[in-house]
């Protein structure tokens, strides 16, 4: 299968997700983009690298998934108390491909101050003034209470800055920072992104395979990591997805793989306290959950070669019968791939282990599975390569969720590693 799909529609893909962790300060990340842009500009920054400063921009909260609602508030505060964890994970997450090599330790060093830092890591290595830059920019759009009236407000966030400058922010930043703002343009740029002329340029450089997969797995990391009860479902789901798309005589299961590892993308949305509740849930945190297929829809459907893929995996909650949600498609429009996906989930989500519960055998997987066949939930025809072949794809499916299961722990070792890294040391004054 051969998708075509291009560099600035993944980013966009991976920003709008930002959104969705995240929608009390949607759109963010392009409004600190502008900022920084900006800024860049009043500093010298050439083109090109006012495009790596911007893609750095868009994208510095990416690891913003694993936090709580209450770490996710801290965000919002001037100056954030316990920054280390959402700039680890996202400096882990983007160092999966080497389209973002430039920008790994911008997105690792955003929230250093500058009379802790002073330029430099712990370890003697520079800082990118890019980080700085973003610093500055993120805690412009933080303090920006009422954009409508932002005019009235520049005063009050440029004192705000300057004051700061020398301790919480770089001086350098500052005095260019200072030169942009004193336009009014800056300040209607940023806050209205939307019709903003400053922004990232799609080149049109389309990605070959090997980068779309890696993109999607920053997507499948994002997703699987948001909880320890989510932490390899969506590695089930896709081998489960690939091996029955096999025996369904598919020679070609590239969508069944994208789609496998991406169907959970709109669980983003649901906080985790939710996703980890310790008994039954209520009415309302039920139906948060099950508007789950409907935000990865819609985050897919983002870029124009991940459409067809957006479809399949954002059916995996609707039925045979029309009885699911949230799409209830016409049995033409429920098509074999999203029957397979279907069929995949709920495969993987009985015979994983959760952590309240070890997963089911296999006569109690198969009598569930036919229950629900039997009312239309899932189609017959896919039901029954599960039957025949059980044993093969659990094996499968069980051999593809150690590896992300080892792969889960091995991330947060290097998560804690790295947050001790960029824990703030203290620099004495320069003299």
């Amino acid at each position: 299968m051969d998708i075509q799909i291009s560099r600035a529609e993944l980013v966009r893909t991976l920003a709008a997700t930002q959104d969705l962790v995240c929608p009390v300060v949607a759109g963010h990340g392009k409004r600190v983009a502008i900022f920084s842009s900006l800024i860049a500009e009043a500093l010298g920054y050439t083109t090109k690298e006012r495009e790596r400063l911007m893609l750095a921009a868009e994208l510095h909260d990416i690891g913003c998934f694993t936090l709580s609602i209450t770490e996710m508030k801290d965000l919002h505060a001037f100056d954030v108390l316990a920054p280390e964890k959402h700039c680890a994970v996202g400096y882990i997450l983007l160092s999966q491909s080497a389209l973002f090599k430039d920008i790994t330790n911008t997105i690792l060093h955003h929230h250093v101050h500058w009379d802790a830092t002073k330029g430099f890591d712990i370890e003697g290595n520079p800082i990118p003034l890019d980080a700085y830059i973003i610093h500055l920019a993120d805690r412009i759009d933080i303090s920006i209470t009422n954009k409508h009236q932002i005019l009235t407000e520049m005063k009050r966030i440029i004192k705000t800055i300057t004051e700061l400058s020398g301790t919480l922010f770089c001086p350098k930043v500052v005095r260019a920072f200072e030169d942009a703002s004193a336009r009014d343009a800056f300040w209607l740029h940023g806050v209205h992104s939307e019709y903003s002329t400053v922004g990232l340029q799609d080149t049109g450089e389309m990605l070959s395979t090997p980068q779309l997969l890696e993109l999607v797995d920053i997507l499948t990391l994002a997703i699987d990591y948001k909880s320890r009860f989510t932490s390899t479902h969506s590695s089930g789901v896709a081998a489960s997805a690939v091996e029955l798309g096999k025996l369904a005589g598919f020679k070609d299961t590239l969508h069944l793989q994208l789609a496998g590892q991406l169907h959970d993308l709109g669980k983003l949305i649901v906080p985790n306290e939710i996703l980890e509740k310790n008994g039954p849930l209520t009415d309302e945190e039920r139906a948060v959950i099950e508007t789950h297929p409907f935000y990865t829809f819609s985050m897919l459907n983002q870029a124009k070669g991940l459409r067809d893929i957006a479809r399949t995996a954002s059916f995996h909650q609707d039925k045979l019968n029309g009885r699911g949600y949230p799409f209830r498609p016409v049995p033409e429009e429920y098509d074999i791939p999203a029957r397979i996906l279907a069929i995949s989930d709920i495969f993987t989500a009985l015979t994983e282990d959760r952590p309240y519960r070890a997963g089911l055998d296999e006569s109690s997987v198969l009598g569930i599975m036919r229950k629900m066949t039997d009312e239309l939930h899932l189609d017959p025809a896919i039901f029954a390569l599960v039957e025949s072949n059980y044993n093969h794809l659990n094996a499968v499916r069980h051999a593809a969720q150690i590896e992300a299961g080892n792969r889960y722990e091995e991330f947060w070792r290097e998560t804690a590693a790295i947050m001790e890294h960029i824990h703030p040391v203290h620099r004495p004054p320069d003299n």
